[in-house]
């Protein structure tokens, strides 16, 4: 294999040259797509983070770990050693044990041809420890004044500003006259980093009066007048003198959540020292312990997501200020007091050069330098770059594996996926991480439950899930542990880990594929210069059938032009280059800008007016000026609308039927093939027609859920290098349509079908809970204006916005935002502020109140503050349409008797159950919620180049040949479906309390069973029976196939001893021709369900381990020491989730199961 073959050079290079290569992408192993659909390399496999809890690891837990991911195609295992108040265990960070522990599971992934990664410290954000000195941690600038009289010989102390740790160092000492009027810069600790951090903030060019400013000439440096201990001795001119005394301490952040052994503070992320002392104390014992494991099994270093606060200084920042900005910064140190210099214009340029130099400094002194010594070491660099007082764009780029995250259980946001993509895209890897499926713990979620998501994410670019999260388990019982009540639970424990395979399967074929060529994209977005940045979201263009890539100020330089193509420094091209829409820009931008558009780039953007930086100021700004009369002046560069420039090209995937909502996209080519991935988020299944830009080539469906792929039959090429067909996506079904053959000219161009139909039916157990009508606030968001109101005081608010202020959490994940609308007096006022900041407001004397506020995560869509419309209840309504055997039901204002709604986003949300699985759907208005069961659909396929139409419906199918024939075709009966809903033998685990054999005679949920045992049962149980099946429906001219209904909630069919498949999703239906005999068959249905209804049971019975609420709070003997259990309790979690009295879980094979005969035509 060739990407062994490069791990053998590398090594013989003393892995240097080699790993300087971040290029990790589909070229080190050259594999067709066929070969590769089939059995996915080990680039294509999921990995998985893997926690190890306080502590507590076992060898036998690792081996058995380990050995239970590579069963199931986990690739990849990523250490991660945290603390979350958990009994602590006997292993202590970077101890002798530990580190032995470490090398045997090094060991072990080695025999089993696994790959491991570790964070880089304990904890998960981000690099600290207890070896980390105060000199060498984040700092912060801190400060000091007094107010001196002129005229006067002053020796004094000078206070000294607050200081941590007992650690402080002076940067300067300045004086200046007092202004006449005391005004400081609002917004002081985000615009100088202190602590909050506002993206893309660009200068505020207020007037400032000249009373209120310091000018720099009067500005006297008394550095080396003040003595070590902060004595100053100075004859002080005539006036009134403020005397600042800045300084740098530690912030006192520290990595977290990590064990109490292996916590400290964080180390200094603009000082390569402070970093290489950090490696040496906590990364080189590893290196050093694990010898020639590193760079082969043991090849990829991380760093978290930043979350440790803010940093702005560093020893030496003023020198680096200097070479970066090209002038010095210590004229302009009183504005980091909140002092203006010279006007407002000025102190907010210096801010935004001092806010950019702290980006590029932790991009090359923190990322870029962690990046080298792992590379040095033979070790890959995945890094997760955001949320940090940084450019996003630049932190990503030096990364080998640049990685996002996103949660589950809720709607799914991707804060991070595009940006994190684009990175990649740019730097030419193929590979783009995701810390995946994070969410609410509780062992009742399935692989069917996070499918839909993961199709999402993978259309916004993510080619890798790294599994959030599987927990060590050092000891055989279960469920064990998790990560406190977080994660996605994925591990042995789980019920269903073994059957889980075939998702896994999925997984590695579609990342395979996703992984081919590069990123199809028309758009080119540039983030802007600022820092922090974490880049521009633009889902509209999406929306239109078109991609885009973000790209950073980084990476701009590298562009060129050809034949007004865009091209990157690795090859991605683009047909639009857009700008921010920004009053400002560098001379340098736009000198490469005025480049692009010379070589006949097409570019749009708001034409600018000025530069942000201080940089060659006030002649930056002329040059601003020049290039603007130039590029905009001559209309080279337009202030056109995305949408208005794009709706003149053809979209290169564009739904072509009335409804394209909850459908994503991607779309990938190689130097031989076009490859789309389309995903269905709902839970119903849907026929679509969709145009494809491509021509001349044969679709093909690719399935990765089942691992097959067929000609399409159906498709019609368009004259504008398109090709338009129609496709069937079932329930949050995703297929890859790929294009690379030459067309088959015996194909259809059109089919229209009259088809009688089935008898609709409801949902199973259907239960309609909520149903209302009108115009709602955005998935993710509530209004918390009365909430609000109420903590008025005297005309003041003043509160911390959390989650405990609102007794909410709207949505799932970090960075939630609160934007607020508030009137004192006649005046209207926003607020736009993130998560856990604090807002205080007097409006004094006046009156205060509240318009409108509205807390969790805003789409990228989602402008302004959002209104809150009145909306129309019609529960009843929908249950009266249910009654009346209506199951497809047109949303439209006839729900509510004509009369009309607020807003103009009208859309039905409606909260029903279905054997017991909660469901909440918005439905637009004129589209149709669909509460009937999903049936089987008709299909066209090729059986050796002969056009096949199976269907299990009677009617006519009228199709177009590619010669333009047209002809019809009708099935005049279909053979009834064998029904096998009754009369099961089911068989329960041995010691499961249940007796060998159970008769079902109907099938029923196990929680409502008369035997308590069944309904507390957790794992799989075998359903058998035998049916007949007669000759004539083994003809050519039928398909059978095996439906089961509803499962809870994976099945594995087989037939006479044969396996058929694992079905772990809805629906629960496969094709069963080939495994049926003459007579009588054997079916066996193993079903799984999930743990709650155990552990709902196990909580009737007397606790044999301490609790603190719901955690843990000490170790029992009888775990520690394998002792005989005191109680009859068999299950053990970490966390307590469920209560005795809680509900249980549907659960069991539910049916109704039957045969369904399809009759197969043959087309002429």
């Amino acid at each position: 294999m060739k990407k062994v073959l490069i791990n053998l050079i590398c090594f013989v290079s003393i892995l240097v040259s080699c790993q300087n290569n971040k290029t990790i992408s589909n070229s080190e192993k050259e594999i067709n797509l066929e070969e590769g659909f089939k059995n996915p390399p080990n680039e294509a496999k999921a990995r998985t983070w893997w926690h190890w809890i306080s502590g507590n690891v076992s060898k036998t837990g690792i081996t058995k770990d380990l050995e239970s991911m590579q069963k199931v195609g986990i690739q990849e295992a990523q250490l991660f050693n945290v603390h979350l108040g958990f009994p602590q265990g006997p292993v202590k960070y970077l101890s002798e044990e530990w580190l032995d522990l470490f090398k045997f599971s090094a060991e072990e992934a080695k025999r089993l041809g696994l790959e491991l990664t570790f964070h880089n410290s304990a904890g998960w954000s981000s690099s600290g420890g207890p070896w980390v000195t105060e000199e060498n941690a984040m700092q912060t600038v801190v400060f000091s004044e007094v107010e001196v009289n002129g005229n006067q010989n002053y020796k004094a102390q000078l206070p000294k500003p607050k200081t941590k740790f007992n650690y402080y160092k002076d940067i300067a000492v300045l004086a200046f006259p007092k202004p006449k009027k005391a005004l400081k810069i609002e917004g002081l600790d985000y615009k100088i980093l202190s602590e909050r951090v506002r993206n893309h903030l660009l200068p505020d060019t207020k007037d400032i009066s000249k009373t209120s400013t310091i000018q720099k000439e009067t500005i006297i440096n008394l550095t080396v007048k003040v003595s070590e201990d902060g004595f100053l001795d100075w004859n002080v001119p005539k006036g009134e003198w403020i005397v600042l005394r800045l300084g740098h301490t530690p912030i006192g952040t520290t990595n977290r959540p990590a064990p109490p052994e292996a916590k400290g503070l964080e180390v200094d992320k603009m000082s390569k020292t402070a970093v290489d002392a950090y490696w040496k104390g906590g990364v080189q014992p590893i290196i050093d312990k694990l010898g020639d494991l590193i760079g082969t099994t043991v090849n990829n270093c991380l760093i978290d997501s930043y979350e440790v606060e803010t940093t702005n200084w560093t020893t030496g920042f003023d020198t680096q200020f200097e070479s970066l900005r090209g002038y010095d910064i210590t004229s302009y140190l009183p504005t980091l007091a909140g002092y203006y210099i010279e006007s407002g214009e000025i102190s907010e340029r210096f801010l935004w050069d001092f806010r950019r130099t702290i980006g590029d400094l932790i991009a090359e002194n923190y990322y870029a330098h962690f990046a080298e010594l792992c590379h040095k070491n033979g070790m890959k660099f995945s890094v997760e770059p955001y949320w940090g007082p940084f450019d996003n764009m630049q932190v990503g780029a030096t990364g080998d594996i640049v990685m996002c995250e996103f949660w589950s259980g809720g709607y799914p946001f991707f804060d991070s996926a595009k940006f994190v993509s684009s990175i990649a895209h740019l730097n030419g890897n193929a590979i783009i991480g995701a810390e995946a499926f994070t969410g609410i713990g509780g062992w009742d979620k399935h692989p069917a439950d996070i499918k839909s998501i993961g199709d999402q994410a993978w259309s916004e670019g993510i080619t890798r899930f790294i599994f959030h999260s599987y927990v060590h388990q050092p000891w055989d019982v279960a469920p064990g542990l998790a990560l406190s009540y977080h994660g996605f639970d994925f591990n042995r424990n789980n019920t269903w880990w073994n059957q889980g395979k075939g998702f896994l399967d999925y997984i590695a074929r579609s990342q395979f594929l996703l992984q081919q060529g590069k990123n199809a994209a028309d758009v080119l977005v540039f983030t802007g210069e600022s820092s922090p940045n974490t880049a521009f979201l633009k889902p509209e263009i999406k929306q239109m059938g078109f991609d885009y890539d973000l790209i950073g100020a980084n990476k701009l330089k590298d562009l060129t032009v050809k034949n007004g193509i865009i091209f990157s420094s690795v090859g991605n091209t683009y047909k639009l280059l857009v700008l921010p829409e920004s009053d400002f820009i560098k001379p340098e931008t736009l000198q490469k800008v005025k480049e692009l558009v010379d070589g006949g780039a097409k570019v749009i953007g708001k034409k600018p007016l000025q530069s942000p930086s201080l940089t060659n100021y006030p002649n930056a700004d002329e040059e601003v000026k020049k290039y603007v009369d130039e590029l905009w002046g001559k209309g080279f560069i337009k202030e056109s609308t995305i949408e208005a420039v794009l709706s003149k090209e053809i979209s290169d995937f564009k739904i072509e039927s009335s409804d394209n909502t909850d459908l994503s996209f991607i779309h990938r080519k190689t130097a031989d093939a076009d490859i789309y991935f389309i995903a269905n988020a709902r839970k119903e299944a849907r026929d679509i027609v969709a145009r494809f830009r491509v021509s001349g080539k044969q679709p093909e469906l690719w399935n990765t859920e089942k691992g097959t792929s067929k000609d399409l039959v159906v498709f019609k090429e368009n004259g504008d290098g398109t090709t338009t067909l129609p496709l069937q996506l079932g329930m949050e079904e995703s297929v890859f349509v790929v294009f690379k053959k030459p067309a088959n000219a015996n194909h259809l161009t059109n089919v229209s079908k009259e088809l009688d139909p089935f008898k609709s039916e409801s949902l199973s157990n259907l239960e309609i809970i909520k149903a209302e009508y009108g115009t709602f606030l955005q998935e993710g968001l509530i209004d918390i204006t009365d909430k609000v109101n109420k903590a008025i005081n005297n005309g003041k608010l003043d509160f911390k916005m959390s989650r405990a202020f609102c007794d909410c959490d709207p949505a799932m994940g970090y960075k939630k935002e609160f934007r607020m609308e508030y009137q004192i007096g006649d005046t209207k006022h926003q607020i736009y502020a993130e998560e856990r900041e604090h807002i205080e407001i007097d409006a004094g004397n006046q009156h205060l109140k509240v318009l409108k506020a509205v807390f969790g995560k805003f789409k990228a869509e989602t402008k302004g503050i959002p209104q809150n419309y009145k909306t129309f209840e019609v529960t009843n309504k929908i249950k009266e349409l249910v009654s009346n055997n209506t199951f497809d039901i047109l949303i439209s204002n006839k729900l509510i008797n004509n009369q009309i709604s607020e807003g103009n986003k009208t859309t039905l949300k409606i909260t029903y159950k279905t054997y017991g699985e909660e469901r909440t759907m918005f439905i637009p208005k004129g589209q149709i919620l669909k509460l009937s069961k999903d049936t089987s659909k008709p299909e066209l396929v090729y059986s050796k180049d002969v056009i096949k139409w199976i269907t299990p419906n009677t009617g006519k199918l009228t199709y177009t040949n590619a010669s333009g024939d047209k002809k019809t075709v009708a099935v005049t009966s279909i053979t009834d479906s064998i029904d096998l809903s009754n009369s099961w033998e089911v068989i329960f685990p041995v010691n499961s309390g249940v007796p060998e054999n159970i008769k079902f005679k109907e099938l029923i949920s196990w929680s409502n069973h008369k035997d308590e045992n069944i309904q507390h049962f957790s794992g799989t149980a075998s359903y058998k029976k035998e049916f007949t099946i007669p000759d004539e429906l083994l003809q050519s001219d039928k398909s059978l196939e095996l439906d089961l209904g509803s499962v809870a909630v994976i099945a594995e069919v087989s037939i006479n001893g044969k396996k058929v498949s694992t079905l772990w999703k809805a629906p629960f239906r496969t094709n069963i021709s080939d495994f049926l005999v003459k007579g009588k068959n054997t079916l066996e249905i193993k079903v799984t369900n999930l743990w709650p209804n155990k552990l709902i049971g196990d909580e009737k019975l007397p606790l044999d381990y301490e609790r603190k609420g719901d955690k843990i709070k000490k170790l029992p003997d009888w775990l520690l020491y394998n002792k005989k259990r005191p109680s009859k309790r068999t299950t053990f979690s970490s966390w307590k989730h469920w209560s005795k009295n809680d509900a249980l879980l549907t659960s069991g094979l539910l049916g109704p199961v039957k045969i369904n005969i399809n009759k197969v035509l043959k087309i002429e």
